[in-house]
């Protein structure tokens, strides 16, 4: 009767320990975005690196737009377990920039820059 016991309470510390590592995971990729780029943003579109189509359309919301120096903070579903993203912003001259593979588990800050550079500050 003891053992079944124990095993039922490491059944259960093993369930709460993964339960808590998925808790942990979810939303990690979770950054702000900075405006760096000295235009006004009017879409931001967001992608796994291995997709071939945006994924996330519009973050901004329809009606918004990110003006130079001005930042956002951007979230994503538990289901979203993707390490590498791109990132897609259309400026309010339709022109657009493109940052690929960007590691979102370590990056918390983003400021991206013209011609696709950033600066980052991660974890």
């Amino acid at each position: 009767m003891r053992t079944i016991k124990a095993i039922r309470m490491f059944l259960l510390a093993a369930f709460m320990v993964v339960a808590m590592a998925g808790t942990a995971f979810a939303g990690s990729q979770d950054f702000e975005l900075e405006n760096g780029t000295g235009r006004t943003i009017a879409y931001i579109y967001l992608s796994p690196s291995n997709e071939n189509a945006w994924i996330y359309q519009d973050e901004l919301g329809p009606n918004d737009v990110l003006r130079p120096g001005e930042s956002i903070f951007i979230t994503f579903s538990p289901r979203d377990r993707v390490r590498y993203w791109d990132i897609k912003v259309a400026y309010d001259n339709n022109k657009e920039d493109i940052w690929e593979d960007l590691d979102l588990y370590r990056i918390f800050n983003l400021t991206i820059r013209p011609g696709g550079t950033v600066t980052i500050e991660s974890t």
